[in-house]
């Protein structure tokens, strides 16, 4: 408290009229409420501006509650909070991150592409996920298949950000020596920076590999079918591809809890664009270029593939088509399903020796027919949560 108002202030003298009245004590009251009627309305001229001005990134996305709902209700927390890591007022200019006019790269392989691959395979990993990795490079990504059975025509990288934990970092820098299978960009590699690992594919592919013909992106809990999928690429009749799980009319997650909320200054629309699930797509490197320049003038969306395969997709006027090999639904571990599916989702590194033996076993009979496990589905708001789109089953896929 300021010691000045602890003093004894002079009072005005006090004169009593006829009627005994305090002529002095009740001008001095009337000077003192004057005083803070014009104070209080000095504050408020000042607060409204600073108010609006604070709230203004805000005020066109505000959903006006009802009467009936609480103030404190979810529609109204998902108006103004912020996704940590990229509030309303950080910067979603990918220039900001990418630099695309540097050389970004920590580590890098080399030689991967000096005979350039008909499929280039980036596989988004966790810095922390060796166990994950080296389960790749044992299964489905073997270095005798990829230098032999394939004919050297398909090349796999780990693209992984930077930690926090300079151990972690040290151990990267051995496995690459050890390995020469990992990119490894300058950015803090966390969920919510997701695009920016995805962007950075795109920049390190169109610098460093544009002679690929192919580029698949996928991550590390992912079982890839090579051999089904190098027959799919070499069916197609098309130029440039975008190409696999179709996702269509996903609406925006707008619950804060959700750990794939999305704010409304981050994306303002009702729905998404028509994307294919990030667990899985592939590309022609000249898709790749254009997505590439379509983010740079793109505003930044944390879901990579709602972003990279929706929105950069759209502004480069590329369209994604659906292919019932690739599946964001964890497949049975059945052979003659896993033989006939080119991805196989959520696969930890024990059952990915598991699957990769039983689709080797040739002992094990499949009938001409060919099975899957995967019905034709529809989005929906109500239904089984996939990641941050829900989704129910039915007979007919209204994707077009």
């Amino acid at each position: 408290m300021d010691r000045s108002r602890l003093l004894p202030v002079d009072l005005p003298a006090i004169t009593v009229n006829n009627n005994g009245s305090v002529k002095g004590k009740a001008s001095f009251v009337r000077r003192l409420a004057i005083g803070f009627v014009i104070l209080s309305a000095i504050l408020g001229l000042l607060y409204v501006p600073a108010y609006h001005s604070a709230q203004s990134p805000f005020s066109s996305l505000s959903d006006t509650p009802s009467s009936a709902e609480p103030l404190g209700n979810s529609r109204l927390m998902a108006s103004v909070a912020q996704l940590p890591g990229w509030s309303y007022n950080t910067s979603r200019d990918l220039c900001v991150y990418i630099h695309p006019e540097n050389n970004t790269s920590i580590l890098s392989p080399t030689g991967i592409c000096s005979l350039p691959p008909y499929l280039l395979i980036i596989i988004c990993s966790a810095v922390a996920n060796q166990e994950a990795r080296a389960a790749i490079r044992n299964t489905w990504a073997n270095k005798y298949n990829l230098d032999n059975l394939y004919n050297s025509t398909v090349k796999i990288a780990f693209l992984l950000g930077k930690s926090d934990n300079d151990t972690l970092n040290n151990l990267i820098v051995e496995e690459s020596s050890q390995y020469n299978d990992i990119v490894q960009e300058r950015f803090f590699d966390t969920y919510n920076n997701l695009t920016l690992k995805s962007v950075m594919m795109l920049k390190w592919v169109t610098s460093n590999c544009y002679q690929a013909k192919y580029l698949m992106k996928t991550d590390d809990d992912m079982f890839v079918n090579i051999p089904l999928l190098l027959q799919t690429l070499r069916s197609r009749t098309q130029a440039e591809i975008l190409l696999g799980s179709l996702i269509c009319n996903a609406k925006p997650i707008v619950d804060p809890k959700n750990k794939w909320y999305t704010p409304k200054y981050m994306y303002s629309e009702k729905t998404y664009p028509n994307y294919l699930s990030g667990t899985g797509y592939v590309m022609s490197t000249g898709i790749a270029s254009k997505l590439y320049q379509a983010a740079l003038v793109t505003p930044l969306l944390h879901l990579e593939d709602v972003y990279v395969t929706g929105l950069c997709a759209r502004r480069a006027k590329v369209r994604p088509v659906n292919h019932p090999g690739f599946s964001y639904i964890p497949r049975k571990i059945d052979p003659c399903v896993l033989r006939n599916a080119i991805t196989t989702h959520k696969v930890n590194a024990s059952n990915m020796y598991v699957i990769w033996v039983k689709v080797n076993d040739t002992s094990i009979p499949c009938s001409n027919r060919t099975r899957t496990d995967r019905k034709p589905i529809v989005l929906s708001r109500s239904g089984r949560n996939a990641g941050y789109y829900v989704f129910k089953r039915k007979t007919i896929n209204k994707c077009v």
